[in-house]
């Protein structure tokens, strides 16, 4: 072997090594660009679901925010309700007291009448107990609606047959008032 031989090796060599550096550092360069490209959509990908996060949230609290105040106007409807039955009971206690004063007025009242209200004031007060409790549904209460609705109807004919005769007509006591 001669010199020239082994200095053209030699250079060769250089130049493989040269060309093994150059093609390392654009390698990394492109390593490097296509990383910062990535975490720039990731960036942005980012900010997109921390809009879509903070747009959750402001749904959530103002779906908390209805949520409070339909349990608000539940509330106050059920004040109302409560009321509501409230005055309806005290109309019914004077009504039923109306009708023990004219009973023990009326000396031709009949006596089975006493127990068809104080059957009437007990199934209220059950109808009215199990609806304080809960324990009728949406369906129950409607029935116990109509029921008592019906209970009414009954009790007004029942006071316009005993203040009037079979026929229709009042009777004599009645005319006076």
């Amino acid at each position: 072997m001669d010199t020239g031989t082994l200095v053209l090796i030699i250079v060769l060599a250089v130049v493989v090594i040269a060309v093994v550096i150059v093609a390392i550092v654009i390698g990394r360069r492109k390593k490097a660009e296509v990383n910062r490209h990535r975490a720039e959509e990731l960036r942005e990908k980012a900010a997109e679901e921390a809009i879509g996060a903070h747009q959750a949230k402001a749904e959530a609290a103002q779906a908390e925010a209805a949520a409070l105040q339909a349990e608000v106007e539940a509330n106050r409807l059920r004040r109302q309700a409560e009321q509501h039955a409230n005055k309806a009971g005290e109309a019914h206690e004077r009504v039923e007291e109306h009708l023990r004063h004219a009973d023990k007025l009326d000396p031709n009242s009949h006596p089975d009448r006493s127990h068809d209200a104080d059957r009437s004031r007990d199934a209220d007060r059950s109808r009215d107990a199990e609806g304080a409790h809960g324990a009728e549904g949406p369906r129950d209460a409607q029935r116990a609606d109509a029921d008592r609705d019906r209970s009414n109807i009954a009790e007004g004919e029942r006071l316009t047959r005993d203040r009037s005769g079979r026929d229709g007509t009042p009777r004599e006591g009645d005319r006076k008032l």
